[in-house]
């Protein structure tokens, strides 16, 4: 998948892993989400009902039913996401800089003058 941003450049899609891609369960599906995976998941596996290959494939899908994709462009940190109705929603940041890397997984960066996180 390819996407155009409004700035000129191209938001690319084409593999798994990617920093500037995330996943958006709103606010009114998180409970309903993992109150689903309980149900459907985890109390299954514990009594025995599921396997563990079913139950893997069954949470991805109930995670999925909730999510949109989302994408941010690297150049100019606009933020574009799957609408409910299949649109594709631009929405730009304010203030400069851009913050770019708002999906970014991993740990946020340390504060100036903070001690080195060394638990592990």
């Amino acid at each position: 998948m390819k996407i155009g941003c409004h700035c000129g450049a191209s938001i690319i899609d084409q593999t798994d892993e990617l920093p500037h891609k995330g996943h958006l369960i709103p606010d009114q599906a998180w409970f309903s989400t993992n109150d689903a995976i309980d149900d459907e998941v985890i109390d299954p596996v514990a009594d025995g009902r599921l396997g563990k290959e079913e139950a893997y494939h069954l949470a991805r899908r109930i995670i999925g039913r909730s999510a949109r994709l989302m994408w941010q462009c690297r150049a100019c940190g606009r933020l574009y996401v799957d609408s409910r109705d299949g649109q594709l929603r631009c929405f730009v940041p304010e203030g400069e800089p851009a913050d770019r890397e708002v999906l970014r997984g991993g740990q946020r960066p340390a504060e100036p003058g903070a001690a080195p996180d060394t638990a592990g």
